[in-house]
């Protein structure tokens, strides 16, 4: 069976501190990083003691650097060297020595001298019922891939000498996964997982920063544990990330993180061999199934005494009516079609709160899902604790787990109507043309935060990733990653934030940290929505003429038609047969705004577009700045 491993390298923080992280995650194996155990006050015995009180085993010291393959007398000390790691093993309890492949310009190309150098700390090691393993890294002088250390591990001929694979020096030198499975499980030391964005760099920089736990990249993490399962191997599946944002983040969610990639990462594993007819690894705990996701139920913004009217007119004017007031809280239900937007105005408990840190603002979301039960014990099983508020008598109880910053992420039985328990609803208004769905929502996130909840909805909701665009607005650019559900009912871009004057690093200067910046609205006919929006006096974006010119020298549209768009400031694109017109509100309060389109056959964002928006945008911002710096 397997078991989940860390190594200390993957979390930032002293050595006591990633240990009781790890073990707080569900951890109850680790890799000691040296240097966390150079920096470390105490003695290694000490780190012993810690791992036995807090139920973790230590399963490897790493890493043994630049040892095969050299002169003498390098090669001399380097045996020096290898015994003293060998006394502080001993120490530790750690069984497993993980020696990496040797980078060093004085190493000779010689395997048979490689091999025998593994072959002599594999005799020193077995002395004291120690393990050795080696590792290619992708970088390494001589040798570079897992197949090249294979060869190695078999001419030292030892058994306690075995081979260390790791998926990101296989994967990121396009090695042949498949070839794993032939290699005899009992021969591999150890198994180390790593993922990695698909970027243009070089491996060595690559995987000194940019590492990931599985399921963050784009490396084919999934093939080769397929592979590693078919070679009989059943010890421990260890993370090594490098990276420098988790080195700066909290140890506690790097862990938690780190354990929802494994056991999200098991229960592919183990589907795809039952798809295969093959036998589940045991050990893998099996997860409760990813929720079925039709739509959004509701979203609800946290308002005080100040923003409330204002946000109230901001709906009114895009057409939604106010159908209902809570029977035990300040809180009113505005409703077009199937779509509901909650205002909360308490002015204590959670939504209260909420607006006190980050003022006007989406403070929850609630999604549509086949089983509610089965959707909190997945969300619970990879820990995303649950969130209980206050409920008054014969009020529905909604489950809810936290979501990005804090918000909460309701589960709605698909169909069930609780706004009459809830609610004293006033008259639904008539059904027809206008706002029908929530087409999508869009997150702004810190960098350091970017996948972390990337990971957090593909493994808790089920939703899938599409690869990362990057976007212009006046002031810089940023990157950009849509999560969707399987189906694309529930479509949540998310937009990193990376410091500067960009609108999205200006919406978490404002906002107080990661949320909810747009909230986009599908109308059935979006060009007399707009009319009758323009009419009630709803205030759009401005879009410069120049962009309408553009659009004619594009696309071959009826004159009247670009008229039209041009008077009411509609944006256009094409895709294919497929066309998209879509509307900006001004954004509110610096927070968050609102986009009205249409779809006709076209499946994609308007990303053309997205320029002209965030400039627009940007000279608006810019237009209030000097208003409020006027003097009369």
């Amino acid at each position: 069976m397997f078991k989940w491993s860390i190594a200390t390298v993957c979390m930032g923080g002293t050595l006591e501190v990633k240990m009781a992280a790890a073990a707080r995650a569900g951890f109850r194996a680790i890799e000691i990083f040296e240097n966390d155990l150079t920096f470390f006050s105490g003695k290694p015995r000490d780190v012993r003691r810690m791992a036995d009180d807090l139920g973790v085993s230590i399963i490897a010291l790493q890493p043994m650097r630049d040892f095969e393959g050299m002169p003498d007398p390098a090669r001399a000390r380097n045996m020096d060297r290898a015994r003293r790691k060998l006394d502080l093993m001993e120490e530790l309890g750690a069984p497993l020595l993980s020696v990496c492949s040797n980078t060093s310009p004085d190493c000779l190309p010689d395997a048979e001298r490689s091999a025998e150098d593994l072959a002599n700390l594999a005799d020193e090691a077995a002395q004291r019922g120690l393990r050795i393993g080696f590792e290619a890294l992708a970088w390494g002088r001589h040798v570079k891939e897992w197949m090249q250390a294979w060869e190695l591990v078999k001419l030292a001929d030892r058994t306690n000498c075995g081979l260390v694979l790791d998926s990101f020096h296989a994967c990121v030198r396009k090695n042949p996964l498949d070839l794993i499975a032939e290699v005899p499980g009992d021969r591999i030391a150890l198994v180390q997982v790593a993922d990695a964005p698909d970027i243009l760099m070089d491996p060595l920089s690559l995987g000194r920063h940019y590492r990931s736990f599985p399921g963050q990249g784009d490396l084919p993490i999934d093939a080769y544990m397929a592979a590693v399962a078919k070679s009989g191997y059943r010890g421990p599946v260890s993370l090594e990330i490098f990276n420098d944002q988790f080195r700066g983040a909290s140890a506690a969610a790097m862990a938690l993180d780190g354990m929802r990639s494994l056991q999200t990462m098991g229960e592919r594993l183990n589907a795809g061999r039952i798809a295969a007819g093959e036998r589940p690894i045991a050990g893998i705990a099996t997860l409760p199934p990813a929720p079925v996701v039709r739509g959004v139920s509701f979203v609800e913004f946290a308002t005080g005494e100040d923003d409330s009217e204002p946000l109230a007119e901001v709906l009114t004017g895009l057409g939604f009516s106010p159908v209902g007031h809570h029977r035990s809280k300040d809180v009113t239900l505005y409703r077009q079609n199937d779509v509901n937007i909650v205002l909360n105005r308490e002015k204590e408990g959670f939504a209260h709160s909420f607006s006190l840190v980050h003022g006007p603002s989406v403070c929850a979301l609630a999604l549509n899902v086949d089983n509610v039960p089965t959707a909190l014990d997945r969300a619970e099983a990879l820990g995303a604790g649950a969130y209980s508020g206050r409920v008054g008598p014969g009020e529905a109880t909604i489950p809810a787990v936290r979501g990005v910053e804090g918000s909460l992420l309701y589960f709605v039985k698909k169909g069930q109507d609780f706004w009459a328990q809830d609610f004293e609803l006033q008259g639904v208004p008539a059904a027809g043309g206008g706002i029908t769905r929530i087409d999508h929502l869009s997150n702004v996130v810190r960098r350091s935060e970017f996948l972390t909840w990337t990971l957090f909805y593909k493994a808790v909701l089920g939703f899938r990733d599409e690869p990362q665009v990057e976007l212009f607005d006046p002031y810089g650019a940023f990157y950009s990653r849509v999560v969707s559900s399987p189906d694309r009912a529930v479509r949540i871009p998310i937009a990193i934030a990376d410091g500067g004057s960009t609108s999205v690093s200006r919406f978490i200067e404002e906002f107080g940290g990661a949320g909810v910046q747009q909230i986009a609205l599908e109308a059935t006919d979006l060009l007399a929505f707009v009319e009758q929006a323009r009419a009630r006096g709803m205030r759009f974006l401005d879009i410069p003429d120049n962009y309408y010119e553009d659009l004619a020298s594009r696309f071959d549209l009826d004159p009247a038609l670009l008229e039209r768009m041009r008077g009411l400031g509609v944006l256009y694109d094409r895709a294919g047969d497929g066309e998209f017109f879509h509307i900006y509100t001004e954004t509110y309060r610096n927070r968050f705004f609102f986009e009205i389109l249409e779809r006709r056959s076209y499946d994609l964002f308007g990303a053309a577009n997205t320029p002209i928006r965030l400039a627009a945008q940007a000279a608006a911002q810019d237009s209030r700045r000097d208003a409020e710096w006027t003097v009369d």
